[in-house]
């Protein structure tokens, strides 16, 4: 998937850039994000992040992988995510 990740040698410490895709687990789903942006807290959390973390708070997009649990939205419908596996909360995740 492209990716904004941090990286201490780009400019704002971050590059966009290819990560695997994540896998939700229980209560999560994957989702293909549509729109998506950039904030002023990514660049605070790209400060202090570690090289390779992938950010991103803001997304939406359409649901490709359901819950390995069963929760959660189906496949193929339309979601609002914190971030790109849909769970609650921000910061970066890897």
């Amino acid at each position: 998937m492209r990716a904004l990740i941090v990286d201490g040698t780009a400019p704002g410490k971050l590059r966009l850039g290819e990560a695997p895709d994540p896998v939700p687990g229980p209560g999560q789903v994957l989702i293909e994000v549509r729109p998506t942006s950039l904030n002023a807290a990514e660049l605070f959390f790209a400060e202090r992040a570690e090289p390779g973390d992938v950010l991103g708070f803001d997304a939406a997009g359409v649901v490709v992988t359901a819950a390995a649990d069963g929760s959660g939205p189906a496949v193929a419908a339309g979601w609002w995510a914190s971030r790109t596996a849909a769970s609650a909360g921000c910061g970066p995740w890897t």
